[in-house]
């Protein structure tokens, strides 16, 4: 049902099961545009965390490990409040991890600070 709310309101969604960064890419590639990322922003579980013994690889995970079944969209400054009132019907939560960028770029940074993580999500073809 959630992903019903989706309609007319998102510009682009994928669903993650690839990883993050694979799908999100797919978007970026067919949209061609860029994304910055803040992974602090990304909704990581105290158990995953807790796993991995750090943050930063529980960050590293969810930005890279596939089988999430999640979707990744993409919605405008314009139309995030109207998203945000009929994802609230259904009981999702929503988190907003970055912002689309004209230029094609790939950016990703905690709290403004960038970094430099060489990622990739599941590839079918390796």
């Amino acid at each position: 049902l959630a992903g019903q709310a989706l309609v007319g309101l998102a510009s682009s969604a994928i669903d993650i099961s690839d990883g993050l960064i694979s799908d999100i890419k797919h978007i970026l590639k067919r949209s061609q545009v860029g994304v910055s990322i803040d992974v602090s922003q990304l909704p990581i579980s105290s158990e995953l965390v807790q796993f991995l013994d750090d943050k930063v690889s529980a960050q590293q995970y969810a930005l890279s490990s596939g089988e999430e079944y999640e979707l990744c969209f993409t919605v405008s400054e314009q139309n995030r409040g109207s998203l945000q009132s009929a994802l609230s019907y259904s009981g999702c939560k929503v988190t907003c991890i970055g912002q689309i960028r004209p230029n094609g770029t790939f950016e990703l940074h905690d709290n403004n600070q960038p970094l430099d993580w060489d990622l990739s999500g599941f590839d079918h073809f390796k």
